[in-house]
């Protein structure tokens, strides 16, 4: 059970929920944090759309986010788990 916190506008239950039901369960499928490597080539994904493919950066297990370095211009991108699909790319998916 996850605690459903109660809403300052009163519009939470404050009751215990099953954890499947909390707002704070991640819902996105792909790559865990623990999965993804430094220097593995990644495509990021939001609702089944490709958004971003790069290098991974940087892993941050505790926070369960990733910073990719993105292919084309070279920008940063921080990546929550819980919002976007990470897919590892193999050399054939290029």
């Amino acid at each position: 059970m996850s605690w459903h916190e109660a809403a300052d506008d009163g519009g939470g239950t404050g009751e215990a929920v099953p954890h499947d039901q909390a707002d704070d369960v991640p819902r996105a499928i792909g790559a865990t944090v623990e999965q993804l490597q430094l220097g593995q080539r990644v495509q990021a994904q939001l609702h089944g759309v490709a958004h971003w493919t790069g290098t991974v950066e940087t892993v941050a297990v505790p926070l369960g986010v990733v910073w990719i370095r993105e292919d084309g211009l070279g920008e940063r991108k921080l990546l929550d788990l819980r919002e976007y699909q990470v897919h590892p790319q193999h050399p054939a998916d290029r």
